[in-house]
C-alpha cells in the first residue's frame, strides 16, 4: 500500500477542506506541535481503509468528527502493486447528536487517471469494489492483503505501538507472520487435504458397499448361462417350423369349429318352429266377437229411438213451465190476500196517528199559554227578583237605602205555582210528539210496504197473462208426470243396451289382441329362421300359415341333422392332428427347462422360447456385466484409497508443529538476520538481534555481549530495536510474501525522541536507504527537528482556531 492522495474535510481537528499530495513523495515527514493533528493524518488513511483507527475502535467514532461539523469527509487515493484505489468514507452527527458512518465505497481507478486532478478523479469511472463500511473494510483488507490488527503493526505503526511486533506473544506473532508471507494458504491446503482425504474415504466406502451388491461371477455360472443360451438358438428353426403348422391347421380347425357351430344354430332355430295348441281356436273367437258386437249395437240404436220419441212427447209438455205458472197462480192469490189486509192495517195505523197529532197540537197549544202565563208574571213584577234578596239592616239593590222592615207580599208561591205549570206542560207536549213521531215512522213503513205489495201483484198478473187457468195446468202437468215415467225406463234401456255393447266391445278386443299376439308368435318363429328362406305365410288364415311353416321346418331340420354328423367328424380329425404337433412343440421346450402351454396355438410355444432365449441372452449379459463391473469398481476403490492415503499424508505433514513451524522458523531466521543487520547499522555495531526460545533477545557488544530479553531493553533500546523489525518486515518479508501482502510504505508515528543525535543519524541514514534500494516510501511523524531537516518533504501542520491546516515543504 503506497499513499497517493489524502483528502479530509471535519474530520477530528480538520474543520477545513485539506489535500495532500503524496505523489513523487518516497520520504516524507509530518511535522508540527503538539496536538497540531500529525497522528489524525495516519487516523484518517486508517480510517478510510478499515472504518477505525488504532485511538479509536470501530463504531466509535463520536471523536473523528470536528466538533463544530455536522458532516466530514475522507477520501484516501493509494496504490497497491500496479492498481490505483481509493476508499471514501462520510460521517454525519444526526439531530441526537450521535455520529455514524453515513456513506463507504471503495473503487479500482482506471490507469489512466491523474489522481490529484480534481476534475478527472471525480468523473472517473472507476469499478465498484464495495459500498457499506462493512464491505468497504473487507475489500481494503483483500487488496492490501492485511487486516487493521497486521496493517498496524507492520505498516502503520502508531503511537506507543512500534515494539508490539517485537513484544507480541508467539501465537500472534506466528497470525502476522503467516499473513503477511501468505501462508495461511498452506493451512487452506491442509484443510483441503483434509477435505480431500475424507470425501475419497467416502467415495471408497460406498464403492465398496456397491461391490458388495454385485454378486461374484465364476466360470462355471457364466459357461453354463452361455450353453443354455446356444441351446436355445439352435431350436430356433424346428419350434417355427413346427408352430408355422400348427397355425395353419388352427385355421382349418377354426373353420371345422365354425362349421359345426353354424350347423348347430340351424338346427337350433329349426327346432324352435313349433305351433302353439290354442292356435285353431283364436279364428272361431274373434269371429263370434264381431258377431255380438253387430247385435249389442243394434240393439243400443233400437232403444235410442225409443228414448228420442218419448223425450220428444215430453217436450211438448214441459213441467217445469207448468210449475212455474201453477206457483205464479198460488202467490198471486197470496199476494191479493196480503194487499187487502195491509190496507186496512195501514188506515188504523193512520187514524191512531191522527188522533195522536192532535193531542200534540193540543199539548202545544197548553204549554204556550203556561209560558205566556210565566211570562206576564215576570212582567209585572220585575223587582219580585230583588225581594227575596233583601234584608233588614241591609242596602237596598235598587235605592241603596237601609232595610228597616221586610214588605208584607210575598209572591213567591205564584210564580212557582206558574213555573211549575210551564214543566207539566212541557213533558206533556214531548210525550205527545214523539208518541206523534212514533207513529208517523210506523205509518210510513206501512205505506211502503203496501206499494211492494201492490207491485208484485202488478208483477204477477203481468207474468200470468195469457196463461191457462189453474185447472188446465193440473191436467198437463199429470201427463207430463206420466211421459216423464215413460222416458226414465227407455233411457234404463239404452244404458242396458249401451253397456251391452261395451261389453261386446271390450271381448272383441281381448280376443283381437290374442289374434294379434298369435301373429307376433308366428312372424317371430318366421323371423327366426329367415336366414334359411321359410315359405310365404296365409295372411287370413293363421292357423293355416302355421301348418305350412311347420312342415317346411321338418324338412330343413332333417337335413341339418346329416349335415353336423360329417362336420363333426372333420372336426375331430383336425383336433388329433393339431394335439400331436402340441405335444411336441412342448416336448422340446421342457428338455430345455422352459415352460409352455400343453394347448396353444403356435404363437404361445413361439413366445415362450423367445421368452426363454432372451432372458438367457440377458443373463449371459448380466453376468458378464457384473464381472466387468467389480472390476472396474475395484480399481476405482483402489484409485481413491491411494487417494485418501496421499490426501491423510499431505495434511500429516502440513500439521500445525510440522511444516508450518519449519516455515515460518526459517521465515524468522531470515527476519531476525535483516533486522539485526539494521539494528547494527542504527548502533554502530554495538546490539545485535537473535530469535531464542520463541522470543527475541538483543545482544549487547559493550557490555561482554550480555544476552537480554527484548522486554528488559529501555525505551531507545526499545525503539531501536522495533525499528528494526519494522523496517525489515517491510524490507524483507515483502519479498518473501506468496500472498501479495503490499508492504510498499512504512509510517512511523514517534518515538524518534528516545534515540540519541548518533542513533538518531543512523536511523535517518536507513531510512533513506530504504527509500533508494528497495522502493519502499518511508513516513515519519515527529517533532524532533534534526530528523525532520533529513527529510525530503515535509507537511507541516498547524493548528489555529478555525482548525488544523498542511502545508507541503521540500527541503
Amino acid at each position: 500500500m503506497r499513499p497517493i492522495r489524502l483528502d479530509v474535510e471535519g474530520f477530528g481537528s480538520y474543520n477545513r477542506s485539506v489535500t495532500l499530495d503524496f505523489t513523487g513523495v518516497d520520504f516524507f515527514a509530518l511535522t508540527g506541535a503538539t496536538g497540531a493533528g500529525k497522528s489524525t493524518v495516519l487516523d484518517a488513511m486508517c480510517f478510510a481503509l478499515y472504518g477505525k483507527t488504532p485511538r479509536w475502535a470501530e463504531g466509535k467514532v463520536q471523536s473523528l468528527l470536528a466538533l463544530s461539523a455536522a458532516e466530514g469527509r475522507v477520501r484516501f487515493v493509494f496504490s497497491a502493486g500496479n492498481t490505483q484505489y481509493v476508499a471514501t468514507r462520510r460521517l454525519r452527527r444526526d439531530k441526537h447528536g450521535a455520529v455514524k458512518t453515513s456513506h463507504a465505497a471503495a473503487e479500482k481507478l482506471p490507469d489512466s487517471v491523474n489522481a490529484m486532478d480534481d476534475t478527472e478523479l471525480a468523473e472517473s469511472l472507476g469499478t465498484s469494489l464495495a459500498t457499506g463500511p462493512t464491505a468497504v473494510s473487507e475489500a481494503m483488507a483483500r487488496v492490501i492483503g492485511l487486516p487493521f490488527d497486521q496493517f498496524t503493526k507492520s505498516v502503520l505503526l502508531p503511537q506507543g505501538e512500534f515494539a508490539q511486533f517485537l513484544h507480541a506473544k508467539a501465537a500472534e506473532r506466528r497470525k502476522i507472520l503467516e499473513n503477511l508471507l501468505g501462508h495461511t494458504i498452506y493451512g487452506d491446503i491442509q484443510r483441503a487435504a483434509g477435505a480431500r482425504r475424507t470425501k475419497a474415504e467416502t467415495v471408497a466406502t460406498t464403492l465398496s458397499a456397491q461391490l458388495g451388491k454385485i454378486p461374484l461371477v465364476s466360470d462355471t455360472e457364466l459357461d453354463q448361462a452361455i450353453d443354455r443360451a446356444a441351446r436355445l438358438e439352435q431350436m430356433t428353426l424346428s419350434l417355427r417350423s413346427d408352430a408355422a403348422a400348427l397355425d395353419a391347421l388352427s385355421g382349418e380347425l377354426s373353420a371345422a369349429r365354425a362349421s359345426v357351430s353354424q350347423i348347430e344354430q340351424t338346427i337350433s332355430r329349426l327346432t324352435y318352429i313349433k305351433a302353439p295348441a290354442e292356435v285353431p281356436d283364436i279364428s272361431d273367437q274373434a269371429a263370434e266377437a264381431a258377431a255380438q258386437v253387430a247385435k249389442a249395437r243394434q240393439e243400443v240404436e233400437l232403444a235410442e229411438a225409443d228414448e228420442t220419441a218419448l223425450r220428444q212427447s215430453l217436450a211438448d209438455l214441459d213441467l217445469t213451465t207448468i210449475e212455474g205458472q201453477l206457483n205464479a197462480w198460488r202467490q198471486l192469490d197470496e199476494c191479493e190476500k196480503n194487499l187487502a189486509k195491509g190496507t186496512e192495517l195501514t188506515e188504523a195505523k193512520r187514524q191512531e196517528f191522527e188522533a195522536a197529532d192532535e193531542l200534540c197540537t193540543a199539548a202545544k197549544e197548553e204549554l204556550d199559554i203556561a209560558r205566556q202565563h210565566w211570562n206576564k208574571l215576570q212582567h209585572d213584577d220585575l223587582a219580585s227578583t230583588f225581594r227575596e234578596e233583601l234584608a233588614v239592616g241591609q242596602p237596598c239593590p235598587v235605592c241603596d237605602q237601609t232595610v228597616a222592615v221586610l214588605p208584607d207580599r210575598d209572591i213567591s208561591s205564584e210564580h212557582k205555582a206558574a213555573r211549575e205549570a210551564v214543566n207539566i206542560a212541557k213533558l206533556e207536549y214531548e210525550e205527545a210528539k214523539s208518541n206523534a213521531d212514533e207513529l208517523r215512522v210506523t205509518l210510513h213503513k206501512y205505506e211502503a210496504q203496501l206499494e211492494v205489495r201492490r207491485d208484485e201483484k202488478k208483477a204477477l198478473r203481468a207474468r200470468l197473462k195469457g196463461a191457462p187457468k189453474i185447472p188446465t195446468l193440473e191436467k198437463r202437468r199429470a201427463d207430463a208426470e206420466v211421459n216423464q215415467k215413460k222416458l226414465t225406463g227407455a233411457a234404463a234401456r239404452v244404458q242396458a243396451a249401451r253397456n251391452g255393447l261395451k261389453g261386446a266391445e271390450q271381448t272383441r278386443q281381448r280376443v283381437d289382441k290374442q289374434l294379434q299376439q298369435a301373429w307376433r308368435e308366428f312372424h317371430q318363429a318366421r323371423d327366426h329362421v329367415a336366414p334359411f328362406s321359410p315359405p310365404s305365410h296365409h295372411a287370413e288364415d293363421l292357423a293355416l300359415s302355421w301348418n305350412t311353416l311347420v312342415d317346411w321346418a321338418k324338412q330343413q331340420l332333417s337335413e341339418a341333422q346329416s349335415g353336423l354328423d360329417r362336420a363333426r367328424q372333420t372336426l375331430a380329425n383336425h383336433e388329433h392332428e393339431a394335439r400331436k404337433l402340441q405335444a411336441g412343440l412342448h416336448q422340446k421346450l421342457s428338455e430345455v427347462d422352459v415352460s409352455s402351454p400343453a394347448v396353444g396355438p403356435g404363437g404361445d410355444y413361439l413366445t415362450a422360447h423367445a421368452s426363454a432365449l432372451a432372458s438367457a441372452q440377458a443373463t449371459c449379459e448380466k453376468l458378464r456385466t457384473a464381472r466387468t463391473q467389480r472390476a472396474e469398481l475395484d480399481a476405482d476403490r483402489a484409485k481413491h484409497e491411494r487417494e485418501a492415503e496421499v490426501a491423510k499424508d499431505l495434511a500429516a505433514h502440513l500439521q500445525a508443529g510440522r511444516f508450518m513451524d519449519w516455515l515460518l522458523t526459517e521465515a524468522l531466521t531470515e527476519l531476525v538476520a535483516g533486522a539485526t543487520e539494521i539494528l547494527h547499522q542504527i548502533t554502530r555495531g554495538q546490539y545485535d538481534l537473535i530469535y531464542r526460545d520463541k522470543e527475541f533477545w538483543v545482544i549487547d557488544h559493550h557490555d561482554a555481549d550480555l544476552q537480554r530479553p527484548a522486554r528488559s531493553l529501555s525505551g531507545g533500546e526499545t525503539f531501536a530495536a522495533s525499528l528494526a523489525l519494522a523496517l525489515a518486515l517491510s524490507e524483507q518479508l515483502a519479498g518473501l510474501s506468496q500472498a501479495g501482502a503490499h508492504l510498499d510504505s512504512i509510517l512511523l508515528d514517534e518515538g524518534f525522541g528516545t534515540l540519541d543525535p548518533d542513533s538518531l543519524d543512523q536511523v535517518a541514514t536507513t531510512l533513506e536507504a530504504l527509500t533508494l534500494t528497495r522502493n519502499r516510501q518511508v513516513g515519519v511523524v515527529t517533532h524532533v527537528a534534526a530528523l525532520a531537516e533529513r527529510v525530503p518533504v515535509r507537511f507541516h501542520v498547524a493548528k489555529d482556531m478555525n482548525g488544523s491546516s498542511v502545508e507541503r515543504i521540500a527541503n
